[in-house]
């Protein structure tokens, strides 16, 4: 749960909390009043998280949760979707406050092959440049064009300055055809490897995560 939504209490937990008021209801009788015998710590437990917004493991209990509560179906449904909005709208309030202006290396491969190369190594770590804090928009492309090159002379042994970028590659992702800099989250500019701007982009561009898993 991010920061910006324990602030703030979902429509949910409201709708619950109210109508236990209302009826004199604890959170066992609660789940008693959905049909469960056994009111094990457990069954408390998943309706604390569903007031806390984790529905996708709850299904079983919002299905029966209108009864014990004496409500419609659809005044629940309305809370359930009224917090996911909440949820959501938290989430993109926590992304924004820590969106720093940076620049993504996009290249041939735009699914890394073989995947646990990236994993192991981190996208961001390949992908990602970073800009300096004190800089300002108008050095951003030419530091996006020097990190690129950094980037490649890190993974290539062979790294000749005197040659172009595109001979070269970075694990799991091959050879560099460009790189876009998110200026803010809504704008971004996609250009080519020599900083000619070709696109300009409704919203940050962001790559996918890679994660390794020892099982």
């Amino acid at each position: 749960m991010t920061e910006t939504l324990q602030s703030q209490t979902l429509a949910i937990e409201n709708l619950i909390r109210k109508r236990c008021r209302e009826l004199c209801l604890q959170p066992k009788d609660v789940i008693r009043r959905c049909g469960y015998v056994n009111e094990a710590k457990g069954r408390i437990r998943r309706l604390e998280q569903l007031q806390h917004g984790n529905f996708e493991g709850s299904v079983g209990l919002l299905r029966v949760l209108p009864r014990a509560l004496d409500l419609p179906d659809n005044s629940v449904v309305q809370a359930v979707e009224l917090s996911k909005r909440q949820i959501r709208d938290a989430q993109e309030a926590v992304r924004r406050a820590s969106f720093k202006p940076h620049a993504i290396i996009l290249t041939e491969n735009s699914r890394p092959e073989p995947i646990f190369v990236a994993a192991l190594i981190g996208v961001d770590t390949l992908l990602r440049i970073d800009f300096d804090l004190l800089s300002t928009q108008a050095t951003w492309r030419a530091q996006a064009i020097d990190g690129l090159r950094a980037r490649l002379k890190r993974w290539n042994s062979s790294w000749n300055n005197r040659r172009q970028v595109e001979d070269y590659s970075l694990p799991a992702f091959g050879r560099p055809i460009g790189f876009v800099v998110n200026y803010a989250i809504d704008h971004a500019v996609r250009y080519d490897l020599e900083g000619n701007a070709i696109e300009m982009l409704p919203a940050a561009y962001r790559v996918g995560k890679a994660d390794l898993r020892f099982t």
